[in-house]
């Protein structure tokens, strides 16, 4: 039996994300707590990021979305996460993209702008990744690991200024899912799809933490209990939605808030690095928000970019309408 390793922790994101796709695929898969006697292990592995897993053949791959997309490659067939409608799984990469990419900066934003926060959430990561400390080392360990995640927030745009269209972003993102969440099972159908997953990976990170859990049981109560279904969905059966028209207003919601937010931050920022500039800013929902030009992201540009011209013909012709009421279509095209 080909048995896969992931070595990650409980308060990554995109760990738990990662172990939440193989528990749905049923692959059979050894979970290893990121503890001291791994750190040799992965030592070596390029770019070194949570989580890492080890494939059956002994390859080591990180980064939660490409590691998804060669589970898909290698367990072809096997209970699918992309959806078989071309228009769909494009969408469903979009909205992951805006979780991993977007989503995060709420996450980051939120767990070391207060001191509850940062002690709870600091704490959390450095008991999980360091089990048996005693409290001084762990408070030491975590004031340390704090203070680091701090110098590095304006880096990612999680200043005081951006802070509140962060917030204003993941209270629009639990409003738009709380409906989903008393209605629909999953995005598009009664079987989770990668989008499902990107969510559920930055939502229960949120929910983890002191005032962003807060702010979820007070207003998105039955978002927080879809989460904890998602972490576990090896027993769920389902089927796609036919097509579009059957797509619960969830997936329209969340295509909007992309076109307000992500999108045009992705634009700005590969344009900013075109022209030579150490910083983006740009005008979103109202506010100004800047940061220093990440390239990565645009490498996530060009990633929705290539998919949408990828797109046959008929299809791209049947989304754009339905992108371009949602704000999304221009942001979509090359420079």
């Amino acid at each position: 039996m080909s048995v896969y390793r992931i070595i990650g922790i409980e308060s990554s994101p995109y760990a738990v994300k990662v172990r939440a796709v193989m528990r749905y695929r049923r692959l059979p898969h050894i979970w290893v707590a990121r503890m001291p006697q791994y750190f040799d292990e992965t030592a070596e592995v390029r770019p070194l990021l949570m989580p890492v897993v080890q494939f059956p053949d002994g390859e080591y791959r990180t980064d939660s979305t490409p590691i998804i997309h060669a589970l898909e490659h290698v367990e072809a067939g096997v209970r699918s996460i992309f959806p078989d409608d071309p228009a769909a799984a494009f969408v469903s990469d979009l909205i992951e993209d805006m979780a991993d990419e977007w989503l995060t900066k709420s996450v980051f934003h939120y767990r070391f702008s207060r001191t509850d926060d940062q002690l709870s959430g600091g704490g959390w990561v450095m008991d999980d990744a360091h089990p048996g400390l005693s409290d001084a080392e762990l408070d030491q360990h975590t004031k340390a690991f704090v203070a680091r995640q701090r110098s590095r927030m304006a880096l990612v745009g999680c200043t005081p200024e951006n802070g509140p269209l962060l917030e204003q972003f993941y209270l629009a993102m639990l409003a738009t899912l709380e409906k989903m969440a008393a209605t629909d099972r999953f995005l598009f159908g009664s079987r989770p799809a990668l989008a499902d997953f990107g969510v559920y990976g930055q939502l229960t990170t949120l929910a983890g933490d002191p005032t962003p859990g807060s702010l979820m049981r007070e207003l998105a109560p039955r978002v927080g209990k879809w989460i904890k279904r998602v972490d576990d969905l090896s027993g769920v059966e389902g089927k796609w939605y036919a097509g579009s028209a059957d797509w619960p207003t969830a997936v329209g919601e969340l295509a909007e808030l992309a076109g307000r937010f992500y999108l045009p931050f992705l634009r700005a920022n590969a344009l900013a690095i075109e022209q030579g500039e150490a910083t983006v800013e740009v005008e979103l929902d109202g506010y100004t928000y800047r940061q220093p030009v990440y390239r990565y992201q645009a490498k996530c540009r060009d990633f929705l970019v290539q998919r949408f011209a990828s797109l046959a013909p008929q299809v791209h012709d049947e989304l754009s309408p339905w992108l371009d009421e949602r704000g999304c279509l221009e942001y979509l095209q090359a420079i």
